[in-house]
């Protein structure tokens, strides 16, 4: 029995080579893209599993209130942890870090790396898996661990253990033993530094810093094996909130607590948490978005496999009417076309796995942040989602032919009077949602790429193309360094700051009478804005060497005119730090500080003192700089050899936000010509099988005197009302996936339009038109002694 169910299904699906194919690379096209949703969302929802004991530790948080803002901080001070590991049972081990990066000196090659400070029990608390060395060495103050692209980096084939390397500072030198290599963590990894040292020498380093000082911060870690003890904790965790108020009264903490490191980067990702140190897990939309994809575009395959397995079904009536003569039962016939069904999802599966190697990898390349892993053997989830997916998939897809198929009246088939169905309500329902979804996937490309061009168009309130910046120490270098980049006839300006924009910049609270308000601050130099082709709205720029200005000037935006609620900033007084007093002497024009991903904050700018300077700006016509920072290097290696030039060009900030649009854009481009191929695909068989149905009724018009294009219309009749249904519904639902998308990304984008929906309308009537009107204009010219000869 099972044999000849099997030689039915095979004969079956090979009479119907071309809808069987249709349905499989549909199906696993489909399946493919859900793949890479899957994988995707596994790599973010695998952030940090290779620490083993990561149910066990936790960070010291702290909530900060101000004027009705609750912020989540993720750092705390850094006396906390000897007050924690010397005063609160429950306790185990506690593990101050801090990330930080370095210059690192092998024989003549500078190296810039990524150096990270922490206490011994780093090693004990988290794994990060030794390929040499002992991990107790961490204890060492003069050793220090590397990851394995490091010391490969650093001594090629050459072992690493023993070698000395050495640290560059700014005035000085630090040598250190390697004392052993580490295995690199993976991109979805809270930890990303490639060597880690004892956390006291941070302080050698650094002597500005003292471990001693509650205004200063570092992530601290701490091992609580029972769970009962955090309320005791956190509650002994507050009588160090005094401490850190009275030495920052400006920053005062509300509230210490602990955050389960088990989850803590998506938590960051999504609660949002400030002064995170940690790598976050991916942006909400990033997994959210291909997650959507994958189900649109496997929602469409299908609707396309239930249209094409009805349409198929059209070949196989005889034999349904003579095997329920013969005694076949219902259930018989229903696990026959559903086995059948399976068949060709676990088909469509195949296709879906070698799709996904050639589609995870484009993904992954698309992504700096990610490291997708397409080793499918190591991972017992994906066997289970792929089982799930093709069960699901060949069950929903399946379901609706296999019943409907088996449910036909043998009599009225064999008599000959079944009217096969064809475009029924249930069908013109689901190509109605195709061509729905097909024009959410084009409305959503056409708004991408609108808001490409808007952003790219946007005047951001400074110059992102003609400059470029790197890092000094002091007023010395600075003049130093300006007097040798003085010969190069292209560069236009020079000018040395402390801060810059999106760069860095202090963030406090500011008061204006009985308002307070927390302010960006940037110390810069007099001729900063001019430089950065910032706009003055009113009032006047600092004066060159003017003390007045130094001390009590400042020069404010829009935004924070708008915070205090000024009509007129000029001469306004405002306190900082609650005693220094300051004086509006202009107004800039807003610029986007943080990008286009938030908001633009209050912002003041004060006059720096020249031996504050922290960074040199060159200004330079656009199509010169490449050979201008070409300049720079060579003459910052000629003044400053023991120091890597660090020189970034200021339109580099930019980048991220131009790939993540691009990218998005790439994605939605992909999901619309496979929505519309595939919902064409539905339309075509639908057409194909109502032309079938109609083809005397077409003979009976022609003979009458009927028009082609009277015939074309009347064929064309119903499918003109689903692609009008289908308009309304997928642009209502465009409008509000592309807003949802877009503000979940940036704060300043431009949604879809007029434009927009014409578009995509006419994108899919044109692709719509191409698909039925060759096979339509066919039927309707035939001649009617083709189709009426059998009466």
């Amino acid at each position: 029995m099972l044999k000849n169910y099997l030689k039915i299904t095979l004969r079956s699906l090979w009479k119907s080579k071309t809808y069987v194919m249709i349905n499989v690379f549909g199906l696993g096209i489909a399946m493919a893209c859900c793949i890479v949703a899957y994988i995707n969302y596994d790599y973010n929802a695998s952030y940090d599993q290779q620490h083993v004991n990561a149910g066990n530790v936790y960070r010291v948080n702290f909530i900060r209130d101000f004027q009705g803002n609750r912020t989540k901080n993720g750092i705390a001070p850094m006396p906390l942890g000897a007050s924690i590991r010397d005063n609160i049972a429950g306790v185990g081990k506690v593990i101050r870090y801090l990330p930080n990066g370095s210059n690192i000196r092998i024989k003549d090659d500078l190296f810039y790396t990524e150096i990270g400070y922490a206490d011994e029990g780093l090693f004990d608390l988290f794994n990060f898996p030794l390929k040499s060395g002992s991990k107790a060495d961490l204890a060492d103050k003069s050793k220090i661990f590397i990851s394995n692209e490091l010391a490969t980096k650093y001594f090629g084939e050459e072992e690493a253990v023993g070698k000395q390397i050495t640290q560059v500072l700014d005035s000085s030198t630090l040598e250190y033993i390697v004392a052993g290599v580490f295995e690199k963590m993976p991109a979805n990894s809270s930890f990303q530094f490639d060597a880690i040292m004892h956390f006291d020498n941070f302080f050698k380093a650094y002597d500005e810093f003292d471990e001693n000082d509650w205004k200063r911060w570092n992530t601290l870690l701490i091992e609580v094996a029972d769970k009962s003890k955090i309320p005791f904790i956190e509650k002994e965790l507050q009588k160090y909130k005094a401490n850190q108020n009275q030495a920052r009264e400006d920053f005062q903490v509300s509230e210490f607590y602990l955050d389960p490191f088990a989850g803590m980067a998506i938590r960051a990702e999504v609660e949002d948490v400030h002064n995170h140190w940690f790598r976050n897990s991916l942006p909400t939309a990033a997994v959210v978005a291909p997650a959507v994809m994958a189900f649109l575009v496997l929602l469409i395959a299908i609707f396309n496999f239930t249209n094409t397995a009805i349409a198929m079904s059209s070949r196989r009536l005889k034999e349904i009417g003579i095997r329920k003569v013969m005694g076949s039962r219902r259930n018989q016939l229903v696990g026959q076309f559903l086995a059948e069904n399976l068949i060709l999802c676990f088909l469509a599966g195949i296709v879906a796995i070698l799709l996904a190697e050639i589609l995870v990898p484009a993904y992954n390349q698309m992504w700096e942040f990610l490291e997708l892993d397409m080793n499918y053997l190591s991972n017992a989830g994906f066997f289970l989602f792929m089982f799930g997916l093709l069960l699901v998939t060949g069950l929903l897809a399946g379901s609706y032919p296999a019943f409907y198929i088996s449910s036909f009246e043998p009599t009225s088939i064999l008599k000959g009077t079944m009217k096969f169905g064809g475009t029924t309500g249930f069908t013109k329902t689901l190509l109605t949602l195709q061509y729905s979804i097909s024009l959410i996937a084009l409305i959503s490309a056409v708004a991408f790429i609108q808001n490409a061009r808007y952003q790219q168009e946007l005047d951001l309130g400074f110059d992102q193309k003609g400059i470029i910046y790197t890092y000094i120490n002091g007023e010395n270098e600075y003049e130093v360094y300006k007097n040798a980049l003085a010969g190069n006839n292209d560069i236009e300006a020079i000018t040395g700051t402390k801060h810059h924009i999106m760069s860095t910049y202090i963030n406090d609270p500011v008061r204006y009478e009985d308002a307070e308000r927390e302010i960006d601050i940037l110390e810069v130099s007099e001729d900063y804005m001019d430089v950065m082709g910032m706009t003055l709205l009113e009032g006047r720029p600092f004066q060159r060497d003017s003390e007045t200005d130094r001390k009590e000037s400042v020069i404010v935006n829009e935004t924070m005119m708008a915070a205090f609620g000024w009509e007129e900033a000029i001469g306004k007084k405002v306190v900082w730090r609650d005693t220094v007093q300051l004086y509006v002497v202009g107004v800039f024009k807003d610029y986007y500080g943080n990008g286009l991903w938030d908001v633009v904050e209050p912002t003041m700018l004060r006059l720096n003192k020249p031996e504050e300077y922290r960074r040199i700006l060159v200004k330079a016509d656009a199509n010169n700089l490449v050979a201008v920072n070409e300049y720079m290097e060579s003459k910052w290696r000629e003044i400053f050899p023991n120091r890597l030039y660090n020189g970034r060009y200021m339109d580099e900030e930019m980048k991220e936000a131009t790939t993540v649009n691009n990218n998005i854009l790439k994605l939605f481009i992909f999901l619309g010509i496979i929505a519309t191929l595939l919902s064409a695909s539905g339309l075509f068989t639908m057409v194909s099988l109502n032309i079938i149905r109609r083809m005397k009724e077409i003979g009976v018009r022609k003979v009458l005197g009927a028009s082609v294009g009277n015939i074309a219309k009347n064929l064309n009749k119903q499918f003109v009302v689903i692609l009008i249904i289908a308009s309304a519904l997928g642009s209502a639902a465009g409008y509000y996936m592309v807003d949802s998308l877009m503000a979940s990304i940036w704060a300043y984008y431009t949604g879809a339009g007029v434009i927009t929906f014409c578009a995509g309308i006419a994108l899919i009537t044109v692709v719509s038109a191409l698909t039925v009107g060759f096979k339509i204009y066919n039927a309707a010219s035939m001649s009617p002694a083709l189709t009426l000869r059998d009466e």
